[in-house]
């Protein structure tokens, strides 16, 4: 190995090595603040109706997700399976959780797509087909979380920051279109990506009302873990803590977001007046409906290969 791949690998260790001291210092906030006996008390007295209700919700949502990235795919002009789409996005979410974080899901399905039923040199498309399908999610994430916040009285400094983003965010939609043709020649492969063609547009616009029910189901599934540990807060409350601190997952600062949520869970619940340890019971929840709802991911992954099949 070069000089060069090996500064890379240092990188690589060096951003880990990070992003686990991050995740390390969240966790013994989080541990630090509750009550671990009130927690493990929650977390062993909980139901398992609550549990089977929550991981319906987002099975049902994953699979809408990979809906949603095959007419994203379909748009930039690749012919795709639906079924196998859904597939691999379950397996993008078991690769989120339990691969090392230098192999992301998001990555690792990309590939996939660009590799998969006889493709060649679709690597832009399948990256462009993933970075729309997590670019509709956010949109339809930022709308939810305001139609939510509504229920609320926030200073005054915070709602017009939160409104400026939001409105930064759609104009930056409208607008991007008549830049994409001014992109530099040298770029030229991401300049060739449909972006203002009329089926692309379709396709996303399609899949904005199915991103919005993904979310709904999201913040459903947190609040029957929440009725499970007795978290309780509104509707609202749950789907403000949700969009936030799935926004704030969004920076990779931790290893797969692991701390981030914890500590945002019982942050937004102390702010909303709820209890810290229920929250933090219900943040181990949605780690246990995580796993499960994962795990056909597991099985697509067998069937390429494992991750020397990726590989290779």
């Amino acid at each position: 190995m070069g000089t060069r791949g090996t500064a890379i690998l240092n990188r690589k260790a060096m951003m880990v090595a990070i992003k686990l001291g991050i995740t390390v210092l969240l966790l013994a906030a989080v541990l630090y603040y509750v009550d671990l006996h009130a927690l493990w008390q929650k977390v062993r007295s909980v139901d398992p109706r609550w549990l089977f209700l929550a991981w319906g919700c987002l099975v049902v949502g994953y699979v809408l997700c990979g809906i949603r990235w095959a007419w994203m795919a379909e748009g930039v002009g690749l012919t795709v399976s639906v079924s196998r789409k859904i597939n691999l996005y379950f397996l993008g979410m078991f690769a989120s959780l339990f691969l090392p974080s230098t192999i992301g899901g998001d990555v690792l399905r990309g590939i996939l797509l660009a590799k998969g039923e006889g493709r060649t040199g679709a690597g832009w498309q399948a990256t462009a087909s993933v970075l729309l399908d997590r670019i509709n999610g956010l949109y339809a994430l930022s709308l939810l979380v305001s139609l939510a916040m509504l229920a609320f009285h926030w200073p005054v400094v915070w709602w017009l920051g939160w409104l400026g983003g939001v409105a930064a965010m759609w104009i930056g939609l409208a607008l991007y279109p008549r830049l994409h043709d001014r992109i530099p020649a040298r770029f030229a492969a991401i300049r060739s990506l449909p972006i203002g063609d009329r089926r692309l547009n379709v396709r996303w616009w399609q899949s904005l009302p199915v991103s919005f029910v993904f979310q709904l189901l999201i913040v459903q599934a947190h609040v029957f873990l929440g009725m499970a540990v007795g978290l309780h807060m509104s509707w609202p409350a749950f789907a403000v803590m949700v969009g936030l601190v799935g926004l704030m997952a969004f920076v990779p600062i931790s290893l797969n977001g692991l701390g981030v949520r914890e500590a945002g869970y019982v942050g937004f619940a102390v702010y909303f007046g709820a209890d810290a340890s229920a929250a933090a019971a219900m943040s181990v929840l949605w780690l246990v409906v995580l796993s499960l709802a994962s795990l056909p991911g597991a099985v697509v992954l067998w069937r390429v290969g494992g991750l020397r099949g990726f590989r290779s």
